[in-house]
């Protein structure tokens, strides 16, 4: 007898846009990353039980990031207009899952740029992304880890670019979820629901 699955809670409902309302493309001009051997606390991801849970709490996750003392994210300065985040989905019907990929071309080709490169390559990352709209997105998590395949390229002609690119992906069960809990970051904690940094003592 085939399994009566009616008492399984679905969540659709209408999801308009109004002409004329705002929708900015790109990412801010930079990105917060920490190794994951750095991070004692994580997010959780929402619970679907909640008397009030809708469309809007799906990709949200609740919590915060704790770091071991003395570390934090590192914030990643990008050249304006130079990234993206793209969520695409994968597997097979029934297991799949989302391929979240964010790319960003940091400035220049120097010593420190280089050397943290070398320092992620075969690390496993979380990436915190702040959007254009205001609202920060996180490409990795415990269960599914972010890996960075970075380029460089100093350009040729001098209307090329000298700059290295961060292209940092993961796997995930929600699409890039959305993050407004607080980042510890080198100037303080960062809010993510208002984008505003409080330092020690405020």
């Amino acid at each position: 007898m085939p399994q009566d699955c009616s008492n399984e809670k679905t969540l659709l409902q209408d999801v308009k846009f109004c002409q004329g309302k705002k929708s900015l493309p790109g990412t801010k001009k930079r990105v917060y990353i920490a190794d994951v051997r750095d991070i004692t606390g994580w997010p959780t991801k929402p619970n679907r039980d909640g008397e009030n849970f809708s469309l809007e709490n799906v990709p949200v996750l609740t919590g915060a990031f704790t770091m071991a003392q003395g570390k934090f994210f590192a914030q990643i300065d990008i050249i304006n207009n130079n990234g993206k985040l793209a969520v695409e989905a994968q597997g097979t019907f029934g297991s799949k899952t989302f391929k979240c990929t964010y790319t960003g071309n940091a400035p220049g080709t120097e010593e420190e740029i280089t050397g943290l490169i070398a320092e992620l390559l075969n690390a496993e990352i979380v990436a915190v992304v702040p959007t254009r709209t205001g609202k920060f997105r996180v490409v990795g998590s415990d269960e599914f880890p972010a890996e960075i395949n970075p380029s460089q390229d100093t350009g040729q002609a001098p209307t090329d670019t000298n700059q290295t690119v961060l292209e940092i992906s993961a796997d995930s069960e929600l699409p890039a979820p959305f993050f407004t809990g607080t980042l510890p970051v080198s100037a303080g904690s960062l809010n993510c629901a208002t984008g505003v940094i409080t330092t020690p003592g405020e």
